[in-house]
């Protein structure tokens, strides 16, 4: 990869359903050039896909987390139980991690009675196995972009907000049409107005819709980190000072690594999760935040993710 590849996917990551004619206006290159540069990317599984952002809390759900560190198990039974988590239709992601936990796992459920059960059936099963587990429910979840790709004058500061909004009026067809486009941006209206058996004219309203009504957040692209050596590291951090939890968030936004901020009931003071390449970045990190915030940091905690089990775009239940 060089720095056309870079600037190209960062383009595609702000918004994934740009055309290579606007992608090749943008940064001032031929689109011969740039349609070769995102076959390649993709034929390489750097880019592995595309996929719509939305914000599950107007659909009526709300975030659920678990972190779980095991006790007394092999391999087989940690198998038995990622195989359990998977098969749950409540399951949003679970992480393979090194760190302060084992596993993460997120819920997408509709209430916290749901969650609560959820929780209760699982430890019917597996309780002799976990060590220490940590539940929370995430309040919002802000979302940026991958600024460490691009120079400063190139980046977008601009963030994606979801799990704290009220929910919202939609229909059987509203839910099909977000199914559909969940697990891929790069969606044909033309192909997916035959499918759901709508005009284009009333597809093309419909999604308007869903974005005015800030349902549909935008279209992202599915980048493996790894294939250019980053690492996902998620950080969670506990302060001395809340009055200055806002200087901490102007930092992680204005940070080019940092990709999420988790603001959660039950989790810590401030989470947020970054790309980084390797334990050497994520010192310097820890330790550029211990110089700009003199004893705001109380201490923290980490996870590194080592491999994506499952990860959905729209809820299954």
């Amino acid at each position: 990869m060089d720095e056309i590849d870079k600037k190209i996917m960062f383009e595609l990551d702000k918004n994934s359903r740009r055309s290579i004619k606007e992608i090749s206006k943008v940064l001032k290159l031929k689109k011969d050039t740039v349609a070769y540069r995102v076959k390649q990317l993709e034929e390489n599984k750097i880019i592995y896909g595309y996929y719509t952002v939305i914000d599950y809390s107007k659909l009526g759900y709300m975030l659920g987390r678990l972190y779980i560190k095991f006790q007394n198990t092999n391999l087989e039974i940690e198998e038995k139980i990622i195989n359990y988590l998977l098969n749950l239709k409540s399951t949003f992601t679970v992480y393979r991690t090194e760190g302060q936990c084992d596993l993460a796992i997120g819920f997408l459920v509709k209430s916290l009675e749901e969650y609560n059960e959820i929780l209760i059936k699982f430890q019917e099963k597996y309780k002799k196995y976990i060590y220490d587990k940590k539940v929370s429910i995430f309040i919002n979840w802000i979302q940026h972009y991958r600024n460490y790709l691009v120079e400063e004058r190139l980046r977008d500061y601009s963030g994606l907000s979801t799990g704290k909004s009220e929910k919202m009026n939609f229909d059987n067809v509203d839910v099909e049409i977000l199914k559909t486009i969940s697990e891929n941006s790069k969606f044909s209206l033309i192909d997916l107005s035959k499918k759901l058996k709508l005009s284009s004219m009333a597809l093309i309203y419909r999604i308007k819709q869903l974005q005015k009504k800030k349902i549909i957040l935008g279209f992202r692209a599915l980048i493996d980190y790894s294939k250019f050596n980053y690492e996902y590291y998620k950080i969670d951090l506990e302060i001395e000072d809340l009055t200055k939890l806002n200087q901490l968030k102007n930092y992680a936004k204005q940070h080019p690594n940092v990709l999420y901020e988790d603001i959660t009931m039950g989790g810590s003071d401030f989470e947020f999760d970054a790309e980084l390449k390797g334990s050497e970045d994520f010192y310097k990190l820890i330790e550029d935040l211990k110089e700009k915030f003199p004893g705001l940091i109380r201490n923290y905690k980490y996870y590194k993710a080592r491999k994506i089990y499952k990860y959905v775009y729209f809820p299954e239940n």
